[in-house]
């Protein structure tokens, strides 16, 4: 009896064109992570107001922040494993519907003890948002267009960070803080019950499944791909290497030391975001700012985002992942610089919201360079796992940084703020730049290290070693 033909349901949309509804569903997830932002950056944007309002130090609601972040940490870790094991598809549901409902609870609380538990439930559907929207982005666009893939996700991000601040700036000096957390909770419900009808499986997790065969077959012809009759279908190649144990996938093959390079990327990459956009909308109002120009600095800084993630995503197609994460590292570093000479001088007040703007586009680039690291970085049986891991070690930095914030605030003043972000992002630039397996741009094909044999194709997103030897 003759064998059925294996179908590689990876390869077959790597090798794919980039069909419209794939790009459909690109831009269903891309709502999910403006979401994502807009709730995340809910809090810090409230925090002036609450500040006001409950008459507390702003040094009070550093364990908000801390839990909150924790929150997403935890979320990150356990919300990509789950997606690994049960489907991407379910875990961006029930992270979104979370944070959603636990965001909108946050309008009802009566003290810092009640904000912190809504906030690091909060932070759970966040933080498990992450790695499961980023995985399903991976797994329906083609490699050669991967990186542009995930930077058009990951700029929405810094789009619900522009929403978060519009709506602080009309919501705050009006209706206050408990509506703007009933704002910011409501849509990501809404988008929840929309993706319960519309957003489909990961084509790599239905071929894991036989009764699901109809299902796959239904989505690759929507896709534009068609199988062979009777074909058997596969996932990917890796993933019998990794279906039993995707931790392994981590720290095995020689990855140990890309791993651990890569979470200390993320760690200082969150460390020096967070300490940011979590405390310089309080860090203006301190300065006599006014409500609405304390959340306009913060939507400056997500404007600048948004270019710069898209920016990244280009780069990255063209010039490879290392140099484009050394560039975005070393920008923000001369940039924070910058900001903690010209915010002091109140005569220079368009000059810092124009700095701080720049400062977005260079952090919110380094996040895209990291997160598309991560996503070539491992196989698809491990992928949300890797995503998940390395963020969550990431969220510790951002746990860190409620209380670098505030306490660099308090002891060396705004200065000193900017000078702690300017050293975070050049260990940043060390850690991600001596990654080894980096993904090579267009203008960069690679040669095996024996200077024999043909050039690996340019702009295939085929990763490589720090030697120059392809993966």
């Amino acid at each position: 009896m003759a064998e059925k033909q294996q179908f590689d349901v990876g390869t077959a949309v790597d090798d794919a064109p980039w069909s419209s509804y794939q790009k459909r569903v690109l831009g269903l997830l891309a709502l999910l992570f403006a979401m994502d932002g807009l709730a995340n950056q809910s809090l810090g944007i409230a925090l002036p107001a609450l500040i006001a309002d409950w008459g507390v130090a702003r040094s009070a609601f550093a364990p908000v922040a801390a839990l909150n972040l924790a929150g997403v940490a935890i979320g990150t870790v356990v919300g990509g494993m789950l997606g690994d094991r049960f489907g991407r598809r379910i875990g961006v549901i029930l992270a979104i519907l979370l944070f959603g409902i636990m965001t909108a609870a946050g309008a009802f609380v009566q003290n810092i003890e009640m904000l912190m538990a809504v906030r690091f439930l909060d932070g759970l559907g966040i933080g498990a948002a992450v790695p499961n929207g980023a995985a399903l982005i991976t797994e329906f666009t083609p490699l050669r267009r991967r990186s542009r893939g995930i930077a058009i996700g990951m700029v929405f991000i810094p789009i619900g960070g522009i929403i978060a601040g519009a709506a602080g700036a009309s919501v705050l000096p009006h209706w206050g803080w408990r509506t703007l957390f009933l704002v910011a909770g409501s849509l990501p419900i809404m988008l929840a019950l929309i993706f319960a009808k519309t957003l489909p499986e990961s084509p790599r997790i239905l071929a894991r499944d036989p009764k699901r065969q109809g299902q796959l077959v239904a989505l690759m012809g929507r896709m534009g791909i068609s199988a062979p009759a009777g074909a058997q279908f596969a996932a990917n190649a890796e993933d019998a290497h990794h279906a039993r144990a995707p931790l392994s996938a981590l720290f095995g093959r020689g990855r140990w030391r890309d791993t651990l390079l890569l979470w200390t990327g993320f760690f200082t990459c969150l460390l020096a975001s967070y300490t940011i956009f979590s405390w310089v909308p309080t860090m203006l109002s301190s300065m006599d700012f006014s409500l609405t120009l304390a959340s306009t600095g913060i939507t400056a800084f997500h404007m600048g985002g948004v270019i710069g993630c898209l920016t990244c995503g280009l780069l990255i197609d063209r010039f490879g992942s290392r140099w484009s994460h050394i560039g975005m590292c070393g920008g923000g570093s001369i940039v924070a610089v910058l900001l903690a000479v010209t915010v002091q001088n109140a005569d220079l007040q368009i000059l810092t919201f124009a700095l701080i703007m720049v400062e977005g586009f260079f952090v919110a680039g380094l996040h895209n360079s990291l997160y598309t690291l991560a996503a070539n970085l491992y196989g698809p049986d491990a992928r949300a796992t890797g995503i998940g891991s390395a963020s969550a070690f990431g969220r510790l930095g951002a746990v860190l940084s409620s209380y670098t914030g505030v306490h660099s605030l308090e002891m060396f003043g705004t200065t000193g703020f900017f000078v702690t972000v300017a050293i975070t992002l050049g260990l940043c630039m060390i850690s991600g730049g001596a990654i080894r397996r980096q993904v090579v741009g267009e203008a960069r094909p690679i040669r095996p290290a024996s200077g024999n044999g043909p050039a690996v194709p340019p702009g295939t997103g085929t990763t490589c070693s720090a030697s120059g030897t392809a993966d």
